[in-house]
């Protein structure tokens, strides 16, 4: 149950990450575009969640039910292409989160970093580019995805510790004392937001005239060379013209129009950000230290005598390859071993959720092969396969062999 819940929330999540982009599209629809986005993929999620409810993930019904209702959006006046835009993008999340097993680390951070990023960017698009929708519904989805979050975050906590004995007005209790402490820090911060603004600017000034007084003299020296350059009546002129412009700006009108933007800038700022980010997921990559090959050594041996047979090299280890069928044998006897024990697993139970009710020790390199073994087909590291099967011996022995 868990195991679902977290794909559900997660596919959403990814939708609200995805909605800041949609606010600065004008689809021409009745309904703003990110409405409708948010509005068909949490139709979307509710109805995959009903279709895979308790049983494994199977993607063709999900998927044909996920994309009818995607279609909804042609009545809400959406073009054919905009339709179909939507419905791949729908359809890929859906089937990566549905196809994972995230009961650990499913949402905890990767969401609120992106969070930040993507609406820091939005937010700054929506000052230079004000389409109407952005304006209007940039803060309520931003809000919207924070209480989305923040509910699914607790409802997941509840019924992961609902199998150790928790309570449900225990979690009431717990939700609402989160939710009175933010309040309460919220309430704080907009009282004293005027004090702190101008306490800061008086930290960070009194900062700055620290760290440029060494460069006092040469700011002056400067400035003198700046004044040096126009004589006295240049300056009188200069000064009664900078007064006449000034009265002439009082005078127009202000207009409301659409203010011309150098959208160079918007592309410098998206090139930098993503040359960040692209540094941050390259520092994450971890080379597979499993594959690793040592350097050969050079040896000479001599021998009195020429030895009869010659043993042929046998192939480094970790670059045999092992049928994924085979693994999928072993799995299932397996199961069948822990059924006779009768410590076997439900039909609406995940492995993960099996392992966690009868306490059985996998480690998370074992369901992360699961996950290969189920999903793929064809072949296999042995690197992968041979630490997968061992800890099935070793549990098999441990615990269903001393019950039968």
């Amino acid at each position: 149950m868990t195991a679902r819940f977290s794909s559900v929330t997660a596919y959403i999540q990814d939708a609200f990450l995805l909605s800041f982009v949609f606010l600065f599209i004008d689809a021409g629809a009745r309904f703003p575009l990110v409405l409708i986005w948010l509005g068909l993929v949490l139709a979307s999620a509710l109805t995959a969640a009903a279709v895979s409810w308790r049983k494994p993930y199977n993607p063709a019904p999900v998927l044909i039910a996920a994309g009818l209702v995607m279609a909804l959006s042609v009545f809400a006046g959406v073009t054919v292409g905009t339709f179909i835009v939507l419905t791949i993008i729908s359809l890929y999340r859906l089937h990566a989160r549905f196809s994972e097993i995230e009961d650990k680390s499913s949402g905890e951070s990767p969401f609120i970093i992106m969070y930040l990023v993507i609406f820091t960017i939005a937010l700054i698009l929506s000052i230079f580019n004000p389409l109407g929708s952005s304006q209007l519904l940039l803060f309520p989805v931003a809000a919207a995805a924070i209480i989305f979050y923040t509910v699914s975050r607790l409802l997941y906590r509840y019924f992961a510790a609902r199998q150790e004995g928790a309570k449900f007005w225990q979690a009431l209790a717990g939700s609402a004392g989160i939710i009175a402490i933010s309040g309460a820090v919220a309430f704080v911060v907009y009282l004293l937001a005027d004090e702190a603004r101008q306490l800061a600017g008086t930290i960070f000034g009194g900062i700055l005239a620290v760290v440029l007084w060494p460069f006092a003299g040469v700011l002056n020296w400067l400035v003198n060379i700046v004044n040096g350059l126009s004589n006295e009546e240049e300056m009188q002129d200069n000064l009664s013209n900078m007064e006449q412009q000034a009265e002439q700006t009082e005078d127009i009108p202000y207009s409301q129009g659409a203010m011309e933007f150098d959208y160079t800038i918007i592309a410098g700022i998206g090139i930098v950000l993503a040359v960040i980010i692209g540094i941050l997921l390259i520092r994450k990559i971890k080379p597979d230290l499993a594959n690793q090959k040592e350097e050969s050594i050079a040896e000479v041996i001599r021998f009195s005598e020429v030895a009869d047979k010659t043993q042929e090299p046998k192939p480094a280890r970790g670059y045999d390859l092992v049928d994924i069928h085979e693994i999928r044998k072993a799995f299932r006897e397996f199961e069948t071993q822990a059924t006779e024990a009768e410590k076997g697993r439900m039909e609406h139970e995940t492995v993960r959720e099996w392992a966690q009710r009868e306490e059985l020790p996998f480690t998370e390199f074992f369901f992360k092969t699961y996950d290969k073994v189920r999903y793929s087909d064809g072949l296999i590291a042995a690197s992968e396969a041979s630490p997968f099967v061992e800890e099935l011996e070793k549990i098999n022995k441990n615990f269903f062999r001393e019950n039968v």
